[in-house]
């Protein structure tokens, strides 16, 4: 029902109001998916949302999760204006509620620690134009999502870990139960994300998670670890533990913390010196629990459903070499800039992202990307093939050999100067049709090429959501990947063109993810 600029839609749980905007396109902003995961429901599974009486304005965007934004995180996304523990609500965008469009369920990035639903980048109006109902979600971040124990077992649902990922799971949940009052069809969901985002819509797919609430898949740029980098129940158990004594209490009685409190206490504690001697890295979700999650990507196979998958060209510059649009240096690390420091950095990276019998040595590593140039270009190219695009080529792979299908895209569109190459993200607005928002076109409007690379991977993407196959856009002969003749679309520097992975000498390094 429409009066004036007032679209009215009556879900199962009642009665909500949203807004016309341009383009016949209907949003709903800040809508819950869930009861608010606050006091005696912290850090337990998401429960069941409970109906409203009268309507709801769903016109404004609800509080983003609970976390601490800064350093490379602020290229995605602006500065935080509202933010709650209670941040489990969902936004839809949708060509008209009286029909049957597809829908694109999309999970954002950040390390499973910044990000919301709501972000300029992610806005679903471009994509709604095009036919396609879009969601994008709210979950928990940081210790609140992600804290694991067996003295956490939640006694509804038998699980101790993987907050955030049950979260995603009950938004899925939702999008059955509700979406086709928005004109969506619950029968034909794509299920997406970026980054963290990318590698948990794996995650879900591989373990058949929420089965038969989506039927495609797609992940850009998402970090498809084994151990070391994610972690097993009693890795992430001492993890917790640890951070109970820093606060002074013991884990049951992290539930009785203060959720404000706790975020920042924890992102502290997660980034602190005392931690990273100790144990490297947060230890949070997502944690192989054996219950939710039995196995990681790399042994958990292909998932169900056709995938389409890729990586950007220069991946590893979002934590080495970023820029802001001001110029301002806010990649978190430096990459080495001599041989004896290469090597010493290559061997730290073969043994946190190819823990195999027989991995290489770091002295091969550089010789086999020797082309790359310096040693940080040395550096660069090999952790962008490590740590997404050799991981990414053997999911692929898995896919083609179970006989599910992927399409596998490679992101080469450089960012205008002070930009350098094509960092980990950069593609997103560039899906989303975001690029002229103020926040990036700043960062992304100097290019000749970029509304056209964007116009031809939202047509992409559109006919994949469509029909599974985004080779079926206009002008776009894009085959599926055979691991026999491996091929990708590259989208940039200044067209789309299907070519053979780059670099096969430093992929070769890694011949347990790119066989």
């Amino acid at each position: 029902m429409t009066q004036g600029n007032t679209v009215v839609v009556d879900t199962p749980y009642g009665r909500l109001a949203g807004e016309a905007q341009d383009g016949g396109v209907a949003r709903f902003l800040g809508i819950p998916y869930a009861k608010a995961p606050v006091g005696a429901l912290r850090l337990r599974g998401p429960r069941p949302l409970e109906p409203w009486t009268g309507t709801r304005d769903a016109r404004t965007p609800a509080p983003a999760s609970l976390q601490t934004l800064g350093g490379n995180q602020v290229w995605m996304n602006e500065p935080i204006a509202r933010q709650s523990e209670d941040c489990l609500y969902l936004n839809v965008w949708t060509p008209g509620i009286a029909g049957r469009a597809p829908v694109l369920f999309w999970l954002h990035g950040g390390q499973t620690r910044n990000g919301h639903g709501a972000a300029p980048g992610i806005d679903g109006s471009a994509f709604a134009q095009r036919g396609i109902v879009v969601v994008t979600i709210n979950y928990r971040l940081g210790g609140l999502g992600g804290l694991a124990h067996p003295d956490l077992e939640d006694d509804a649902t038998g699980f101790c870990a993987n907050w955030s990922m049950q979260d995603k799971l009950a938004a899925l949940d939702w999008v059955g139960r509700c979406i086709a009052v928005f004109g969506g069809d619950p029968a034909r969901v794509t299920l997406a994300g970026q980054s963290s985002g990318g590698a948990n819509a794996v995650m879900i797919a591989q373990h058949r998670l929420a089965e038969g609430r989506y039927s495609r898949l797609i992940a850009q740029s998402p970090p498809l670890f084994r151990p070391p980098m994610f972690v097993d129940m009693d890795a992430a158990a001492e993890y917790t533990e640890a951070f109970a004594v820093h606060v002074g209490t013991n884990v049951t009685g992290l539930r009785e913390r203060d959720g404000v409190e706790l975020q920042r206490a924890e992102h502290a504690f997660a980034y602190s010196a005392e931690l990273v001697a100790k144990m490297g890295r947060p230890r949070t979700a997502p944690v192989r629990d054996g219950r939710l999650l039995r196995a990681w990507p790399y042994d958990a196979g292909a998932a169900a459903v056709p995938a389409l998958v890729g990586w950007t060209r220069e991946e590893a510059n979002f934590w080495f070499d970023m820029h802001d649009g001001e110029g301002k240096v806010i990649s978190p690390m430096k990459a080495p800039q001599s041989p004896e420091e290469l090597a010493k950095r290559l061997g730290g990276l073969i043994g946190q992202h190819y823990a195999f019998p027989d991995p290489p040595a770091a002295a091969d590593v550089a010789s086999a990307y020797a082309d790359s140039g310096s040693p940080a270009a040395i550096w660069r190219d090999a952790y962008t093939d490590l740590v997404f695009r050799a991981p990414v080529l053997q999911f692929a792979g898995a896919q083609a050999r179970a006989g599910a299908r992927a399409w596998v895209y490679e992101f080469a569109h450089a960012l205008p100067s002070p930009g350098r190459g094509s960092p980990h993200a950069t593609d997103v607005p560039l899906v989303f049709g975001t690029w002229r928002h103020p926040h990036f076109s700043c960062k992304l409007a100097g290019s000749p090429f970029v509304e056209a690379l964007s116009e031809a991977m939202m047509s992409a993407w559109v006919a994949f959501v469509i029909d599974g196959n985004p080779g079926s856009a206009a002008g776009l002969a894009w085959p599926a990947f055979d691991p026999r003749d491996p091929t990708v679309m590259r989208f940039g520097p200044a067209r789309a063109e299907v070519i053979p992975p780059e670099r096969p000498r430093g992929l070769s390094c890694w011949p347990r993810y790119a066989a």
